[in-house]
């Protein structure tokens, strides 16, 4: 075959490997593009839908918030109901003050010193011990904004060993003094956990309160009254 003959041919292959190549780069090329839309209408879908559960979210978030806005609200107006009640709670018993301690002075003036009334007094056994355990509530009756100040002593009269005896309460705790110093507005609260020596038996528990003016007040309970009175609170809680 002739040269020229043979030229021809080989171009034609050349020609058709070329075309080849190029129509396989064109469909690869179309694949990939097809293959790379899929995946971005894929990815607006799921883009869409988080988009969706997004605003759902928001607008449950939204419609929370709005309950607890007017949940608070209506908390605040209660507090504030709550506050205005407290406050004609706190003036009636400031004036029941007053009034208690005017009638006080004039029927019962040995129970009041400077305005302070023994309001209160509490006395147990403690479980499984000798010991015992009081408080004692002070009440300021009047002039409630001025301080008061006063010094209280807690005496136990009995019989020991046949023989008429007074024992200092808070000696017996270990307190540092025979009495307690205290200074108020409105009350006062004292307490302590004693031990009776042995062979005595108690007959009376006495509080006694002298104000800084020098004015006294004194209050004796029969012992057997005290514990029972402390039984029956015990059985009520």
């Amino acid at each position: 075959m002739p040269y020229y003959f043979r030229f021809l041919v080989s171009n034609k292959r050349r020609t058709a490997v070329t075309l080849g190549l190029l129509v396989s780069l064109i469909v690869l090329g179309f694949m990939l593009g097809n293959t790379r839309g899929l995946y971005l209408e894929q990815q607006t879908r799921l883009l869409d839908n988080q988009k969706v559960n997004l605003q759902q979210t928001i607008y449950q978030l939204e419609y929370r918030n709005n309950i607890l806005a007017v949940e608070l609200d209506v908390e605040r107006a209660a507090n504030r109901s709550l506050l205005q009640e407290l406050r004609t709670a706190q003036e009636e018993i400031n004036q029941t003050r007053r009034e208690l301690a005017f009638y006080q002075r004039v029927l019962a003036p040995e129970l009041d010193a400077e305005g302070i009334t023994i309001d209160s007094v509490l006395v147990r056994t403690i479980p499984a011990t000798d010991s015992y355990y009081f408080r004692v509530i002070l009440l300021h009756t009047e002039r409630l904004q001025q301080l008061v100040r006063g010094r209280m002593e807690v005496i136990v009269r009995g019989q020991q060993d046949g023989q008429r005896t007074e024992l200092n309460v808070l000696e017996l705790s270990g307190a540092e003094s025979s009495s307690v110093e205290f200074a108020m507005s409105y009350f006062s609260l004292q307490e302590a956990t004693w031990t009776f020596p042995a062979n005595f038996n108690p007959e009376s528990f006495v509080i006694r309160v002298r104000s800084s003016a020098g004015q006294q007040t004194e209050r004796q309970f029969p012992w057997g009254e005290l514990l029972s009175s402390a039984e029956e609170i015990d059985d009520e809680s």
